[in-house]
C-alpha cells in the first residue's frame, strides 16, 4: 500500500513537472504591448487606448486556440517606409487571415494622420492602431539613429532658420530644441550614420534588383512637382517639362528595373510632402523607427526585426515578407504583390550601361551607313564582288539556324555573344575583323552587301532562321524585330530558337 501510495505521488509530481515545463513565458515585447496604455484607436477620435484583447490575444496554451499574431510597428505613419511596408503586408491579409494569424499595425500619427494614411495604402482602419507620443517605441527601445543632441553653441536663431526651410517649419518655440534634434539624427540615418543598410537601400531604389521581382505595375503613373514630371504609365515613358523620352530598361521584365523602387518612392514622397501637416502629427518622434514581431498563441516570440535605418523595415528587403514563408506559403512571401518574377536575376546579359549606349549609337545609322558604302568603294569593291558577298551571306545564313557578324572588339558583339552563350543556343559566329576602320576589301565588302540586304551597317549584325532580327540592341528598320535583346526580354528569343 505503500509502495502505490508511493508510486502516485511520484507520477503526480512528474505529471505537474510536465505541465509547468510545457507552459513557455510570453517574450518581454508580448508582454509590453498588452500591457501600453499609450496606443489609441482611431476610429475613437484618438480618445481611448486600444484594448490589449485588439492588440494581442491573451495567451493561450490550449491545443484548440493556435491563433499567431503579427505586430507591426511603424515609424511616422508619414515616413516612406510606412506606406511602402503596408503595401506588402495589405497585399498578403487574405493568406495571414487563412493562416490564423491577425494582423495589427501601430504606426505614430493621430487620427488624422490615420485616416490620411487609410485612404492612400487601402489599409483597414480596424487594423491600425496609433501611438501619438512613439511611447510605445520608446518603451519597446527601438532605434532613433545615432542619438546626437543639439551642441549648445548653436543659437535657437539658427536653429529656428533650419527648421523652417524644412517640411513642417520650426514649431513652438518650447519645442524647438527637441525637434532639432529629432531631425538631426534623422537627418544622420538618411546619410547612413548609425544606420546600417540606409544607403545600400536607397542605391538599390535606383540602380535595381536582379533578385526582385518588378515593383511598378504597367498602369501606374507619377506625377510631381506640380506635374511638371510625369513618370508613366509603367516604368518607360518620362515626360519632364516639354521633353519627353522612354528608359532605355523598358522592354526588360520580371525583376526590379532601375529607377523602379526609387519611382514607387517618389510616388509616396509627393504624397507625404504635399499632405505633411496631416501625416506627421508629432515631429518630436520623426527619428523613430519601427519593428516587426510574429508572435505564437502562447505569446512566444516566433519570428522579431528592428529596423535600424531609414528604407529598412526589413532584413530581407529583397523580398521583405519571406520570415512569413513557412506561414503563407513560399510563393506569396516571395512576391507578395504578384508583378512578374520571371528570372530576372537569371538572364542578365544584355542590359547595364552598354544598352544606353547601344540606343546612342542607333543615332548615327545614317552617318555609319554613309561611310559603308564609301569605304568598299574606295577599297576596290565592284558590283560582283557585291553579288558574291550576298551570295556568301545567304549561303551562311540559310545552312545556320544562328548566324552573328561580329566585330572583334567591340563590346556590343561581345555581349551579343554572352547573351547566346547564357540561353544556352549553339550558333555561328562570323568575325569581320577587329574594327570597322580595320577591315580589307572583301570584308568591308560583306559589310556593304549586309547593308544592302537589311538596311542595317553596324554590327553585331544577328541572323535567325534565315531572318535579320538586327543588332544587340538595334531592331529592324521595318519594326518588326526589336534586336536581340529585346527578343531575350520579351522570350520571342526563346521561342525562335526552340
Amino acid at each position: 500500500m505503500v509502495i502505490v501510495k508511493t508510486c502516485r505521488f511520484v507520477g503526480m509530481l512528474f505529471g505537474t513537472v510536465s505541465a509547468l515545463s510545457s507552459t513557455r513565458p510570453t517574450s518581454a515585447a508580448f508582454d509590453k504591448i498588452r500591457s501600453t496604455t499609450a496606443v489609441l484607436d482611431p476610429m475613437t477620435a484618438g480618445q481611448q487606448p486600444v484594448a490589449p484583447s485588439a492588440l494581442l490575444p491573451e495567451p493561450s496554451n490550449s491545443n484548440t486556440t493556435k491563433k499567431k499574431s503579427l505586430v507591426v510597428l511603424l515609424p511616422q505613419l508619414g515616413e516612406f517606409d510606412s506606406s511602402e511596408y503596408c503595401e506588402y503586408l495589405i497585399a498578403v491579409k487574405d493568406a495571414l487571415d487563412k493562416a490564423d494569424i491577425s494582423l495589427r499595425i501601430i504606426g505614430i500619427g493621430d487620427t488624422n494622420s490615420a485616416k490620411a494614411f487609410c485612404n492612400f495604402t487601402k489599409l483597414p482602419v480596424e487594423n491600425l492602431s496609433i501611438d501619438p507620443e512613439g511611447s510605445l517605441h520608446k518603451e519597446l527601445e527601438l532605434h532613433a539613429g545615432p542619438n546626437w543632441n543639439i551642441p549648445d553653441f548653436v543659437s535657437d536663431n539658427v536653429l529656428m532658420f533650419a527648421l523652417n526651410q524644412l517640411p513642417g517649419g520650426a514649431g513652438a518655440p518650447e519645442t524647438l530644441r527637441p525637434v532639432a534634434r529629432a531631425w538631426l539624427n534623422y537627418l544622420a540615418m538618411c546619410a547612413g550614420i548609425g544606420a546600417p543598410g540606409t544607403l545600400r537601400e536607397i542605391l538599390r531604389g535606383y540602380f535595381g534588383d536582379t533578385t526582385s521581382p518588378e515593383r511598378f505595375r504597367n498602369d501606374d503613373v507619377v506625377k510631381a512637382g506640380g506635374r511638371f514630371i510625369t513618370i508613366g504609365p509603367g516604368v518607360g515613358p518620362v515626360k519632364i517639362g516639354p521633353v519627353s523620352y522612354n528608359q532605355w530598361f523598358a522592354d526588360e521584365k520580371g525583376y526590379q528595373r532601375p529607377v523602379e523602387l526609387a519611382t514607387v518612392r517618389l510616388k509616396n514622397m509627393v504624397e507625404i510632402l504635399t499632405k505633411w501637416d496631416a501625416y506627421v502629427s508629432n515631429p518630436l518622434t520623426i527619428d523613430l523607427r519601427g519593428a516587426t514581431y510574429l508572435f505564437d498563441a502562447d505569446g512566444t516570440e516566433l519570428y522579431s526585426y528592428k529596423s535600424r535605418g531609414v528604407l529598412t523595415y526589413s532584413e530581407t528587403m529583397s523580398r521583405p515578407l519571406l520570415f512569413l514563408a513557412p506561414y503563407i506559403g513560399e510563393e506569396m512571401a516571395r512576391n507578395p504583390l504578384g508583378l512578374p518574377d520571371t528570372g530576372g536575376g537569371k538572364l542578365t546579359r544584355g542590359r547595364g550601361i552598354l544598352k544606353p549606349a547601344g540606343k546612342a549609337m542607333g543615332l548615327l545609322a545614317a552617318l555609319f551607313r554613309l561611310e559603308n558604302k564609301l569605304q568598299a568603294k574606295l577599297l576596290g569593291a565592284e558590283d560582283a564582288d557585291l553579288a558574291t558577298a550576298r551570295k556568301q551571306i545567304e549561303n551562311d545564313i540559310g545552312s545556320n539556324k544562328i548566324v552573328l557578324y561580329t566585330y572583334g572588339l567591340s563590346p556590343f558583339s561581345t555581349e551579343a555573344i554572352a547573351v547566346l552563350d547564357e540561353i544556352g543556343t549553339d550558333y555561328k559566329t562570323i568575325e569581320l575583323g577587329l574594327e570597322w576602320f580595320l577591315l580589307d576589301k572583301e570584308r568591308s565588302t560583306i559589310r556593304a552587301a549586309l547593308l544592302d540586304l537589311t538596311n542595317q551597317s553596324s554590327l553585331p549584325h544577328i541572323f535567325i532562321n534565315g531572318k535579320s532580327v538586327g543588332g544587340l540592341f538595334t531592331g529592324t528598320s521595318d519594326g518588326k524585330f526589336p534586336g536581340l535583346a529585346g527578343l531575350k526580354e520579351s522570350g520571342e528569343l526563346q521561342k525562335m530558337i526552340a
